[in-house]
């Protein structure tokens, strides 16, 4: 379902421009529209256009940075500001500067002693792989004639690399090893360059940031002590970030909320037209909400309130509720209906489930379906596991109907019929379901022409009234046909009139050279009779997937029972029931949502709608 929208448009004094802009954001229902869409060109080019960046970005930006420093979010009450109301912009932008510059100085200063923190940190680590090599690190790095790497290496290349090196002067000592890395200590003449070669072998070298003289165990207590006590000075600086906040959070959050509602009022200036006294703004919101406007402000004594037809149609705005809420994504892939049109959601999640439960009818299946999709949905709430879900619920039903648990036939008794046992029964009821379907699609159509009041659509188009006579009069002839064996020629003259309606009605209201609209017209014609047929005739994949989800079990059932082993069988059904349970649940999916799309939705469903995007406070 649609919410209906409604079309205003507010002249008012810029005294009022804030009280005005508050409760258009406070709504959250309303759409601006740009003015330039809607104003005559002559009266456009009299007003003006606000071209002043917004004054209060930079207070507003002063109080986020501060926020973030003390790693709060900030949840500004919007409702407790109220206009009209005096503002000292210069007193918040001078204690917001103070506040900022105070508290910017202590990050500088955790900054400075976060990166020597690390360099540390990072020292520790690689001392901790030699600390047991009895050798004073001023000595390593006071060698001349020999050089020292410490690092990792993949252990894929660790033994390529000992080849290579067999004969070059290089020690290389394995310090320690994890699932996917090898640490070593490698010792080598000054004289070589092995640069390519550590490069080539992915080695990942390690190096002291810092000159240490001592063992590496005895510098590691060391290190340790100068990193505990630069973390104590870090949180010691960042407590005093936060005793500052706390000091002034009453200030804070009282000059923030003020600041939040300004800095949102004036982004909306962009969409407003100014005279030197007087601002204009126009939209689109709901029902409720025009009420609400027009009985605040129609009495105003420098605020007017108006109505206005618009040029464009108006957005859409979807207001399904509960359960059929989570379908609308199907029929937003495909499209959005727009305003003057029907919204198919409550058809699709009906219509998309019956076919499912139908196509996929498994009571343990469904079981399966159900638990996985409503588990997700309640861990990572997408609609998507929802609709799996709900289908899973209507396969366990149709299952009962069936009598099939997990394939098996011989478990529980149908409380319908089976698929294989009446296959002629089960095609001819998809053939059924599809004239249902087709008819409700042109139904919808009709009823579509007739909102958007379109006369002549609604007779010329082949799924308006005379397609929908030409397509009924061509079934109960069939149906005739097949009862009494006779076909009733007449009714092909009634066809053939209705036919001709429709093709002048395409040559009338088509574009182009005549000659081309002939021919084109004929062709449309022709293929408006395949598509009936063809369009009813692809239901019956409803009962053939029916049939092929037993049909499918039984043939893995016929090879476990033929493999003479328990273990094999055993192996071979679970192995159905999983193929089942994914590759065909997943392509029973994609044909339920083929149905609806190009055999349903063509009959009546545009989806050229434009979403309501009403304004809202943003951070």
């Amino acid at each position: 379902m649609q919410e209906k929208l409604k079309s205003f448009g507010i002249i008012a004094s810029k005294l009022e421009i804030e009280g005005i802009s508050k409760k258009l954001l406070d709504s959250s229902k309303v759409e601006i529209i740009p003015l330039d869409d809607i104003l005559d060109e002559k009266i456009e080019k009299e007003l003006i256009t606000n071209n002043i960046g917004n004054p209060y970005l930079k207070v507003y930006n002063n109080f986020m940075y501060i926020f973030n420093a003390v790693k709060r979010a900030p949840e500004p009450k919007t409702h407790k500001i109220k206009f009209p109301t005096i503002v000292d912009k210069s007193e918040i932008e001078d204690f917001s500067n103070k506040l900022k510059s105070d508290i910017s100085k202590l990050q500088e200063e955790i900054a400075s002693l976060s990166v020597k923190r690390e360099e540390l940190k990072s020292d520790i680590d690689a001392l901790e792989k030699i600390k047991n090599i009895d050798i004073d690190i001023a000595d390593l790095s006071s060698m001349t004639t020999l050089k020292y790497k410490i690092g990792k290496i993949n252990k894929l290349y660790y033994s390529r690399l000992l080849q290579s090196i067999e004969d070059k002067d290089i020690f290389i000592v394995k310090l320690s090893e994890d699932e996917q890395s090898i640490w070593i200590f490698v010792i080598y003449a000054a004289s070589l360059d092995l640069e390519k070669l550590f490069s080539l072998a992915n080695f990942s070298e390690y190096k002291l940031h810092n000159h240490y003289e001592g063992k590496p165990k005895e510098v590691l207590w060391e290190i340790w002590d100068e990193y505990r006590a630069l973390d104590y000075e870090i949180q010691v600086l960042e407590k005093g970030m936060n005793k500052i906040f706390f000091e002034n959070r009453r200030f804070i959050y009282k000059y923030f909320d003020l600041i939040f509602v300004l800095k949102n009022i004036h982004d909306m200036y962009q969409y407003y037209k100014f005279t030197e006294s007087f601002f204009l703004i126009s939209g689109w919101t709901t029902e409720d909400i025009y009420t609400d406007l027009q009985k605040e402000y129609e009495e105003k004594k420098y605020v007017v309130f108006m109505p206005y037809k618009p040029k464009f149609k108006a957005p859409t705005l979807l207001k399904n509720k509960g359960f059929f809420k989570h379908f609308e994504f199907i029929v937003r892939m495909f499209g959005l209906p727009s305003s003057d049109e029907i919204d198919p959601t409550p058809f699709v999640a009906i219509i998309f489930m019956l076919f499912f439960g139908m196509m996929f009818g498994d009571v343990g299946h469904g079981l399966v379906l159900a638990t996985a999709g409503f588990w997700i949905y309640y861990k990572k709430k997408s609609d998507l596991f929802f609709v799996i879900g709900s289908s899973g619920i209507v396969s366990i039903i149709f299952g009962f109907l069936y009598g099939s648990f997990f394939g098996f036939e011989n478990i529980i008794q149908p409380l319908w019929v089976r698929p294989m046992d009446r296959i002629n029964y089960f095609l001819l009821l998809s053939v059924y379901m599809g004239i249902s379907m087709i008819t409700l699609g042109m139904i919808l159509n009709i009823i579509n022409k007739l909102k958007r009041k379109e006369g002549k659509e609604l007779l010329f188009d082949s799924s308006g009234l005379n397609g929908l006579s030409i397509y009924w009069i061509l079934l109960g002839s069939v149906f005739y046909w097949a009862k009494n064996g006779v076909f009733p020629i007449f009714t092909l003259y009634i066809v053939a009139i209705l036919a001709v309606i429709i093709y002048v009605g395409k040559l009338i209201t088509s574009k182009g050279k005549f000659s081309d609209r002939l021919v084109e017209g004929f062709f449309e014609l022709f293929e408006v009779f395949l598509s009936y047929m063809s369009n009813t005739m692809s239901f019956v994949r409803l009962g053939a997937f029916a049939m092929n989800h037993a049909g499918l079990f039984m043939a893995f059932y016929v090879m476990a029972q033929m493999s003479g082993n328990s273990i094999l069988s055993f192996i071979i059904l679970l192995f159905a029931n999983l193929l089942i349970l994914t590759l065909e649940a997943l392509v029973v999916f994609i044909q339920a949502l083929r149905l609806e799309y190009y055999e349903f939705f063509i009959r009546f469903f545009h989806g050229d709608g434009r979403e309501f995007k009403p304004i809202k406070y943003k951070f």
